[in-house]
């Protein structure tokens, strides 16, 4: 019987196992090479600035992928500088690193609080990727803890924490923490179907991987994703389909793209996958030379956790092959390694670390509360002292208050008198136009000249129309907006008794999707729609036996649209002109100048007068 002694998680442990060769040790079953931190260990310097830690942390997550003993060296030196410096961004990107590394090491317990607290930290400084990818991580963790215990508790605290993280990702347009999200849920999903066994899990494990493909192919981003969505993709068709030449292929994808980035622990699993293809082929001597090479690129990473896929895929395949005494071997350093990483000890720790976490703060107020006496009398005489104050700031908002209360009361009187004053104002405008509307009526009775008579019963209508608006602004609420389609309906009933028709033998088709509008603008166009309209009254209907008039406002965004349209002969246009040196037609021309306005006229089928006004006002519509 040998006698072993290995080192897991800090700590060092002795195994007796029989049988087993003393030359190949738990973690130097490969001949040792120097580490890049063994010379560099002496030499790095001690530096204060942010920069100069941002760049060792991102030499820590260089070697993530390819040695877990540099990636602890670097973090652990950056925890320290930016700690030193109270740089915060830096501590919590230190502290995600350092616990990237104690997962390396398959110490979950103090991963799952190292990732609590860098997610913490990131929340409180605003960086969200960051906390993603740490929350990402996290869901890594307990999706390990899940597959080793064979449980779906932490597979479904994996599950849950990852939707959560794509939720995050998608409200931010993260495509990377997208693309990771799903690709995380698929592997959860995975696991799980591997426990109960039902398509559902497989299935939309699948369909995670497709979506996080599609991502990447549509946005051209997280493309350093796409090893490990080929690696997950032929599990699929390796476990649920059996399709064993094209999970080949996408391994063989895999395998390359890892390559060519040195990512040796998606390589790691590229390896254990292939030789799983090979099983399910029926091929035992490939797939025991790729749990071979899984095994080397697993002693490189030096990673508890991936060497334990490795033995006890290297024991099941000596098994088959009749080596008895290697499947042994392997066999009984899975055990080692199992038992010294998923203990009970550690799976009760990694329970209860998340309410630990949450109650850290409860746990200091008690603390605080514990201190002598005369700290608490203190204190007290402080709370004292700030209630004091605190009354004293009360009385005066209160005084405050009631004061603001009383001007806000006068204001609001004001505001009262203020509006029936502007009401009265619009009634006595409305009045005086009424007046000289009756003075114009008067004045035509004495005028035998047609063409006089008719030019004041122009003005007489003209003079109507902007008593109309003041009219309806005395008689609503806000004395600022006018509503135009009522407005407009008053005005073409007013022009139709002046020209001798009646509703019943008149079609008026009104199509007025802005209503409120203000007193500046309704004026001006009031004042153009009745000259239009009374230009339709004279000429447009005099051979028509059902006249038409459409009258169309619409509201599309900064402008509105303003049609008038009538069903008469209509007239040829030249240049968007029509043969006319008129008042009426001069009038049109300068109230659509005032208005910043354009307008078009077509007579090809009746007249109609299309207009473009500016309209940025932000009053309710």
């Amino acid at each position: 019987m040998n006698v072993y002694l290995f080192f897991v998680s800090g700590k060092i442990k002795w195994y007796f196992l029989p049988g087993v060769l003393s030359a190949c040790l738990f973690f130097s079953c490969t001949s040792k090479k120097a580490s890049p931190v063994d010379k560099e260990k002496l030499t790095a310097p001690v530096s204060s600035d942010t920069g100069k830690i941002n760049g060792i942390i991102s030499k820590a997550l260089a070697f993530n992928q390819t040695d877990g003993d540099s990636l602890c060296y670097y973090a652990d030196m950056a925890l320290q500088q930016a700690t030193a410096i109270s740089f915060r961004e830096g501590v919590a990107n230190a502290t995600s690193a350092m616990a990237a590394c104690n997962r390396k090491k398959g110490d979950f317990s103090a991963a799952v609080s190292l990732f609590l607290s860098a997610i913490n930290m990131f929340d409180s400084l605003g960086l969200k990727q960051q906390r993603i990818d740490a929350q990402l991580l996290l869901a890594n963790v307990y999706k390990e803890i899940g597959g080793e215990k064979g449980t779906t508790e932490y597979l479904q605290k994996g599950l849950m924490l990852s939707e959560k993280s794509e939720i995050e990702a998608r409200s931010v347009n993260y495509i990377t923490g997208m693309v990771n999200s799903l690709s995380m849920q698929g592997i959860i999903l995975r696991d799980t179907w591997k426990l109960d066994n039902s398509n559902h899990g497989m299935d939309s494990a699948f369909t995670k991987y497709e979506n996080a493909l599609q991502l990447i192919q549509q946005t051209g981003q997280a493309k350093e994703q796409l090893g490990k969505l080929y690696n997950n993709i032929s599990q699929v068709y390796n476990e649920r389909d059996k399709n064993y030449p094209v999970a080949l292929s996408y391994l063989q994808k895999a395998v390359a793209f890892n390559t060519e980035k040195n990512n040796l622990n998606s390589l790691s699993f590229n390896y254990g996958n292939i030789s799983n293809v090979y099983l399910g082929m029926g091929n035992v001597r490939q797939a025991h030379e790729y749990a071979t090479k899984m095994l080397d690129v697993c002693n490189r990473l030096k990673s508890p956790h991936r060497m334990l896929n490795a033995y006890l895929t290297l024991h099941k395949l000596n098994k088959q092959l009749g080596h008895f005494d290697s499947a042994l071997y392997y066999h009984e350093l899975f055990v080692v390694v199992s038992d010294s990483i998923t203990n009970v000890e550690k799976a009760g720790q990694v329970a209860e670390m998340q309410t630990r976490f949450e109650t850290a703060r409860k746990e200091l107020e008690i603390a605080r509360l514990s201190k002598s006496d005369k700290e608490n009398k203190q204190r007290i005489m402080q709370v004292a002292v700030v209630a004091a104050i605190l009354s004293l700031l009360l009385g005066a908002s209160l005084w405050l208050y009631r004061r603001l209360q009383g001007q806000k009361k006068q204001i609001d009187e004001q505001s009262s008198r203020l509006q029936w004053m502007m009401k009265e104002l619009h009634h006595r405008v409305k009045n005086n136009l009424q007046i000289v509307s009756s003075l114009l009526n008067l004045q035509t009775y004495r005028l035998t000249d047609s063409e006089s008579i008719s030019a004041l019963k122009e003005s007489q209508l003209r003079v109507q129309a902007m008593s109309l608006i003041h009219q309806r602004l005395y008689q609503a609420e806000d004395v600022s907006l006018v509503n135009f389609k009522f407005y407009i309906n008053d005005l073409v009933e007013t022009l139709m008794k002046a020209y001798g028709y009646t509703a019943d033998e008149f079609d008026l088709d009104l199509q007025i999707g802005r209503e409120l509008l203000d007193v500046d603008t309704v004026l001006p166009m009031g004042l153009m729609v009745n000259e239009i309209i009374t230009n339709a009254f004279k000429y447009a209907y005099t051979e028509e036996r059902r006249p038409l008039l459409i009258i169309s406002l619409q509201d599309e965004g900064s402008q509105l649209k303003l049609e008038i349209a009538d069903n008469g002969p209509g007239m040829p246009i030249i240049n968007n002109q029509y043969k006319s040196k008129g008042f009426g037609k001069s009038l049109i021309d300068a109230l659509t100048k005032q208005l910043k306005a354009s307008y078009t006229v077509d007579g090809t089928a009746g007249m109609a007068w299309r207009f473009n006004i500016p309209y940025t006002k932000q009053q309710a519509a």
